[in-house]
Parts: structure tokens; sequence; C-alpha cells
């Protein structure tokens, strides 16, 4: 047996080699959607996540790549390029006098099942030619898979049914086993389903396309209303005309309707800076010299046009979130043990991170994040100012050097005079120092850091004396007009701090990496990044920055055990992790029972000490004032700091910089 969770790694890899994108290893029991079908025994493909079964009863680990190519094939050979219009010229007999109604957002594949009156039986047809084509073109395209292909389908054919001949459904279930490499004499002997499998096999030759095998399944579909158990036809895998292919080319589709929403809102931009008659319109991504100029525009048309395109994207993008899940385009996703101190043992990869960018806030007042910059950088540069290193030094006790050591030479003699073997190292040269250091700021960014800084305290005892007469409102005080200031909050802090070190590390030449974390749940450790540390500040960094927002809960072991693998990557001789936090770590399943707050704080630890023994120098710094319960227990070495007050933030980080790289 061999399980998906030994091999996501490769796989992953495997995948984004076959198609040149990023695909999410998941197994089918991660499915979060509520609506695609598939057959969990051969996993399904998304917009962004390859779905597996968890384990399989196959020792060779090649089975899964077997799996993995069957569903990429149906991006790689053009499941998907299916559309209406081409079917209409290829298949002359799709031309009902009626087309059933169906919803605009139905994808091409849809509505070509639903030319028919029974749509659901003609889906479940094109899916079995579409699988005779694409085996062909996988087996030709990638002849070594061939005997892992046979293997694996050998082990398929055991759970498949046979199928017999007393019902279209039945007959369809014998095709499927016969598609898989099986054989059956009798069902092949049967006048349906001979033809119809003479039908399907037509397709598997390697200059057929997704059309051949469309106009292969309409021409079976005939052939079964026509025989005697037309009665029973449409009771075929009723939901199946809800495959993934469906929902996949659905979620494809909207990248062409945001082509188009981005094209209406540059077309818009240039006619609104249209002036009367003589306006000049400006060129517009996408247009050509035949296409409608900004000045023939009707702004008001256009307009409308732009708001309901842009409602049906949204429509849809809802709608196939609540079909396949939500998606994570711009991620890449690792799994990491978790310690699990009941037991005394690790859950091997236990838990799912997702990696990605944090999305810059446009709406931050960058202006006002440069003046904290400005406010704070020189007390925080003064601080690490001493530990830069200062050029040459002289380095003593070496063997070959400019300068004789004069101390070592005096050993040297005394060596000689004692009868003892001198150490020949009497020379002293001057070399330049360089800092190697490579530092991880790992921000805690959970729900939690919303809250103020300075909690409103409860009104004095003392305060409502002040009032004459409790019940005259007049005696209160008069609200003012001017709405009073936000109060500053956690993550306000934790953003500035972030800065401010940042600007202080760039003229220290450190290499330093800024990242967030939070998520909900073992299969949603969410970990943002901020800045790597090949990378230098820029104006994007500072924006990404700002967009440090308060999220969900806080896991932090997979966090540092991530953060700690970056490090590791880095290849500097000092490495360093900084976590700053608001309080324990917590979610929603972290241990057996919820609340239960040891188990996060053991699993912690226990990817502090990992860190640790890999040669990581790690810290904690977090502002909650009760932290000491835990961070001692918590972290190695009293490796920790508790901020009493969290606008001393800045100044404690650069002290903790200091002692740790200096």
């Amino acid at each position: 047996m061999t399980a998906l969770v030994d091999v996501e790694e490769p796989l992953a890899l495997f995948a984004e080699g076959i198609t040149g994108r990023y695909y999410h290893i998941k197994a089918v029991g991660e499915y979060s959607g509520n609506r695609m079908v598939f057959d969990p025994a051969r996993g399904a493909l998304t917009g962004d996540a390859l779905l597996l079964p968890e384990t399989f009863e196959m020792d060779d680990p090649a089975c899964y790549r077997v799996l993995a190519l069957e569903q990429l094939s149906i991006v790689e050979f053009g499941t998907l390029k299916f559309s209406m219009a081409e079917a209409r010229l290829r298949i002359p007999a799709l031309e009902p006098p009626g087309e059933p109604p169906i919803t605009d957002r139905a994808s091409d594949l849809e509505r070509f099942f639903n030319h028919v009156s029974r749509p659901h039986l003609l889906s479940r047809l094109f899916a079995l030619c579409e699988r005779v084509r694409l085996n062909a073109q996988v087996r030709d395209q990638y002849p070594g898979i061939r005997r892992h292909q046979d293997a694996l389908h050998a082990v398929l054919r055991q759970s498949a049914p046979r199928g017999d001949t007393s019902s279209v459904a039945a007959i369809l279930d014998g095709l499927g086993y016969r598609v898989l490499g099986g054989r059956n004499a009798a069902l092949e002997s049967h006048p349906l389903a001979g033809a119809l499998l003479e039908l399907m096999l037509g397709v598997a030759r390697l200059d057929a396309d997704v059309f051949d095998s469309a106009r292969a399944a309409h021409a079976c579909y005939r052939l079964c209303m026509a025989s005697a158990a037309t009665a029973e036809a449409g009771a075929v895998l009723e939901e199946d005309l809800d495959d993934a292919a469906s929902w996949l080319q659905r979620d494809v589709r909207l990248e062409d309707w945001e082509e188009g929403l981005k094209q209406m809102n540059g077309l818009i931009l240039a006619a609104e800076t249209a002036e009367g008659e003589e306006a000049v319109a400006a060129d517009v991504e996408g247009l050509s010299d035949g296409d409608i100029r900004p000045a023939d525009v009707d702004l008001r048309a256009l307009s409308n046009e732009r708001d309901v395109l842009a409602r049906r994207l949204d429509m849809e993008r809802a709608t196939i979130r609540d079909a396949v899940g939500r998606p994570r385009p711009d991620a890449r996703s690792y799994r990491y043990d978790e310690w699990d101190y009941l037991n005394r043992s690790y859950r091997t990869r236990w838990c799912r991170l997702f990696e990605e960018r944090l999305a810059p806030d446009t709406q931050q007042d960058l202006d006002a994040l440069r003046h904290v910059i400005r406010r704070h950088r020189r007390a925080v540069q003064s601080q690490l100012e001493h530990i830069k290193p200062q050029g040459y030094q002289r380095v003593t006790r070496v063997a070959d050097g400019d300068e004789l050591d004069f101390n070592a030479v005096i050993e040297a003699r005394g060596d000689i005079r004692a009868g003892l073997t001198p150490d020949e190292r009497v020379y002293s040269r001057r070399e330049r120092v360089h800092r190697d250091v490579c530092a991880a700021f790992l921000v805690d960014l959970s729900a939690s850091t919303d809250d103020p800084v300075d909690p409103p305290e409860a009104v004095a005892a003392g305060a409502v004396e002040e009032l004459a007469n409790l019940r005259d409102p007049y005696e209160f005080p008069v609200a003012h007009d001017e709405p009073a200031e936000e109060p500053r909050r956690i993550i306000d802090v934790q953003r500035e701090s972030m800065l401010v070190m940042s600007a202080a590390l760039e003229q220290l030449a450190d290499s330093y990496g800024i990242y967030g974390f939070s998520g909900y749940g073992r299969e949603c450790v969410e970990f943002f990044v901020a800045k790597e540390p090949d990378e230098p500040f820029t104006r994007g960094t500072l924006s990404a920055i700002a967009g440090m927002k308060p999220k969900r809960s806080t896991r932090m072991g997979p966090a540092i055990r991530h953060a700690t693998s970056k490090l590791l990557r880095s290849g500097h001789a000092l490495k360093v992790l900084i976590i700053l936090s608001d309080g324990f770590p917590q979610d929603s399943d972290y241990g057996p029972e919820r609340g239960d707050h040891e188990y996060g704080v053991q699993d912690t630890a226990k990817a502090l000490r990992e860190a640790e023994e890999k040669g990581v120098e790690t810290f904690c710094v977090t502002v909650d004032r009760s932290g000491h319960d835990y961070l001692k227990r918590m972290c190695p070495n009293a490796r920790y700091m508790v901020i009493e007050e969290t606008r001393d933030l800045p100044g404690a980080l650069s002290k903790v910089y200091e002692a740790l790289t200096g």
C-alpha cells in the first residue's frame, strides 16, 4: 500500500513539470465543495488542486503518477477546449428543433449535454469516449508510463463492475470495465454493447480531439435511445452532470471574463478622458486599428455592460467556490509533522501549510507609515550601529601574515625551552570582517491582534458623583460631532515595528525576511510572505507590510517549522528566527479538546527545539502580559521577552536582535 502523504512533494513537482503550473496535491477526503461529482478511486482535477485517493492498494508509488497524469491529461490534451460553436460545425446532428433552457453560466460541456432529452446519459457516454481518447494520448506521449498504467488499471478492475446486458446502465458499467483493459466476451458480443464499443474505440486515434469524442458520444447516445432499454436509459448516473470537467471548464472561463472586464475598464477610462469632438482616442490594451475607439463608445451603455459582467463574474466565482472549494491559485502548499505530547510521538505530515504573498494594502496611507519609520529609525539604528563590522580587523595566531604576533612568538619560545613542539602559527594579518546573518521575523496575524493596545478602562467609581442628577439628561456630557479617533491596535504596533526594523536592517545590510501566519485547522495553516531575504526593500514591500491584518487562529508549530526550513535554505552562517505574538498558540483542532492550550504549547516548544538543534537561534517576543506562564515552558533557554508596554516593542526588538547577532 502507498500513502499519498509520502509522495505529495515529488508528485507536486511532477504535475508542475507536466503542465507548467503548480497544483496542490490533496486527498479526496480534503474536498471541501458540495456539488462536484467524481470517482474517488481515480480522483479529480480542480482549478488549483489535484484530488487523489489517500491510500492506494499498490506498493509502487508510480501508481500516483499515473493517476495524476490521467487527470492532468484533461488540460494537456484539450478536453477543456470544447466549445459549442465548434461542436455545431463538427457535429451536424447537434441541431435540434429547440435547445432545452439552461442558465447562461453553464459550461459549454453542460450545454452540449443539455442538447438532448437525457443529458445524464450523454454525459456518461462522453466521459467513456474521452477516457479512451486520453488514455491513447497519454500512452503515446509518455511511453514510460505504460507498464505502470497497466498495473494500475489491473487494480482498478478488481473493484469495477463487469457489467451485463440487462440494461443500458449495466452495459455502460461493462464498457467502463473494458476501458480499464478488462474483457467480457458476452457483453462485447451483444449488438448494442458491441456497436457502442466500436464507436468508443474509434477515438483512440492520435489525431482525435475532444470534438471527435463528442461526436462518438452523440452517436452512442442515439444508439442507446433507439434500443429497447430507452425507458430506463435516462436513469444512468443522474449526478454525472456535475462532473469535474464541467466545473473545471467553468473555472477556466473565469479568466476570459476577467480579461474582458479589464479591457472594458480600460476602454471606459480612455473614453472618460476624451474631451469633445477633437479628442484623440488613447491606446487601449487589446484594441487594434479596426476596433472601436473610445470616442465612438456609448459610455453609459458600456458602463452598464461592465457592471453586469462584474456581477456575473462575482456570482460565478462564488458558485464555483461553493462547488469545488476555496481556490488558492497563487499559493504553494507544504506538509509538516506535529508533535503529540500525549502519545509522545509525531503525527506525520499532519498539517498542511499554504504559503502565499501578502496582498498589498492599497488603502493604507503609506506616508503615515513612512512617518513612523522616520520617528523610530534613529533610536533603533543607534542600538544596532555598534554591531556593524568595522571594515578590517587584525586576526592573530595564523600560519602566515604581514606581521609577527609577538604574544605567539613568546609562547613558542617558551615551548621550545620546555622541550615541547611549538605552535607555528606566529603571524597576524588584517582581514575584512563580514556579517553573515539571515533573520526571519514571524508575525502573529491572529484575530486577537485586532484588540486595542490600551483597552478602555471601566468608569471610575467617583466619576458618577460628578453628575448632579443621574436622571437628568442635560447633566450628561454632550456628545461631540467629531468622530472619536480609532484606538491603536496590537496589529498596528506589530506592523510599525516591522517597518522600523526593516529600515534599520537595510542600513546594517543583514539579510532578513518578514512573514505572517494565521489559519484555521490543521489543513489550512496560512503563511504570508511580505519580504524574502534575497529581496530588496521597495515600495511593494512597504505596501505588503501595510497589508498585515488580523485573520484567524494561531497554529505556531507549522509556521515555525516552515520559517526554519527557509532559514536553512538561505545558506548563511548565523540564522535567527524571531516570533512576534500577542498570546499563546491556539487553533480549532490544536489538541484533543478545544480550549486545552497545553497541546499547542507543547507542539510549539518542540518546533522551537527542532530549530535550535538545526542551528537556528530562536526568540519569542509577546505583548501578552500573562505570557510568563507558558513562555517559560515553551521557549528553550529562556529565549523569550514579555513586553509590558506595547509602545516599547520597536526598541525591544532591536535589543533582542543585538543580543542574538551582536
